[in-house]
C-alpha cells in the first residue's frame, strides 16, 4: 500500500514481433508525483523480431519515498535486450525507505536479456527490492545483477530482496534475503559485493565455478567479493547472453 510520502514511477515496456518492418515497441512512464524520479526507456535499436532498450534514470535514484516499478512484457517470438548506462545508489534515507519492483512476463519462445549494473545500498538506506518473472514454454531469460553493500569504507544499509521465477512447469527460483549491518557478516562472510547471473530456458555455458543448478535446467551463478572486481562474473555473463541469443 502506498503512503502519502511515496513517489511512484512506473515504467512499462512491451515488445511484440511484426510481420514486416521492425517489431512493435511500446513504452510508457507514469508518475504519481511530478517530482518522482524515474527510469526512462530509450530505444537503442530494433529489427523484425527484437529490440534493445536502455533504462536511463531521470532524477536521483534512490531517495527516501521513491517507489520504482518496472513492468516488462515480451510477447511470443519476440526478443528484448535491456541495458543500463550506469549503476544505482540507494542513499541514506534518514529513517525513510524506498522500493524497487520488477515484473517480467515472457510469452512462448520469447527472449529477455537484462544486463543490470551495480545496485549500491549506502549506509542509512532501507530498500525493498523484488523481481517476479513468469515464463512460458520455450522462453529464455538471462539476468545479471550486482548488489553492493555500502560504499567504500562505510557500513551497508538495509535491503530486503525477493526473487520469484516461475516457469510453465513450476518454480525455478524462489529467494528471500534480508541483509543489513548486523546480518551481512553472518550471511556473506565479510564480503560486501554479491554478483549473480541467472539463465533460464537455454543450454547453460560450461562454467563450473560459482554455479548452482536449479529446476528445469536453469542455472544461477553467484560470486562474493570484498571489492567489485573480486566478484566479477563478466565471462559468465557474456556466455549466458550468447546462449540466450542476446546481442
Amino acid at each position: 500500500m502506498l503512503t502519502s510520502t511515496e513517489r511512484t514511477a512506473r515504467t512499462r515496456i512491451r515488445v511484440s514481433p511484426a510481420d514486416t518492418g521492425r517489431c512493435l515497441v511500446r513504452s510508457t512512464v507514469t508518475l504519481s508525483d511530478p517530482t518522482a524520479s524515474s527510469l526512462r526507456p530509450v530505444l537503442v535499436d530494433h529489427d523484425l523480431t527484437g529490440a534493445r532498450i536502455s533504462l536511463v534514470p531521470e532524477g536521483a535514484l534512490l531517495l527516501a519515498g521513491d517507489r520504482v516499478e518496472v513492468d516488462i512484457a515480451v510477447d511470443a517470438g519476440a526478443r528484448l535486450d535491456v541495458v543500463e548506462p550506469g549503476g544505482t545508489v540507494a542513499f541514506d534515507m534518514r529513517g525513510g525507505r524506498a522500493r524497487w519492483d520488477v515484473r517480467i512476463t515472457l510469452g512462448r519462445g520469447a527472449v529477455l536479456t537484462w544486463a543490470g549494473e551495480p545496485f549500491v545500498v549506502a549506509a542509512g538506506a532501507a530498500v525493498q527490492r523484488s523481481t517476479q518473472a513468469r515464463i512460458r514454454d520455450g522462453a529464455v531469460l538471462a539476468l545479471r545483477e550486482s548488489l553492493v553493500l555500502g560504499r567504500h569504507g562505510e557500513e551497508p544499509g538495509r535491503v530486503h530482496q525477493t526473487t520469484e521465477v516461475l516457469s510453465a512447469s513450476g518454480p525455478v527460483l524462489v529467494e528471500d534475503l534480508t541483509i543489513d549491518a548486523l546480518t551481512a557478516r553472518a550471511l556473506l562472510g565479510g564480503h560486501r559485493v554479491m554478483s549473480s547471473v541467472l539463465l533460464v530456458g537455454a543450454p547453460s555455458p560450461e562454467h563450473a565455478e560459482h554455479r548452482y543448478d536449479l529446476e528445469g535446467g536453469a542455472v544461477l551463478w553467484r560470486r562474493l567479493g570484498v571489492q567489485a572486481h573480486e566478484a566479477d562474473l563478466g565471462p559468465v555473463w557474456q556466455a549466458a547472453r550468447r546462449a540466450a541469443g542476446g546481442v
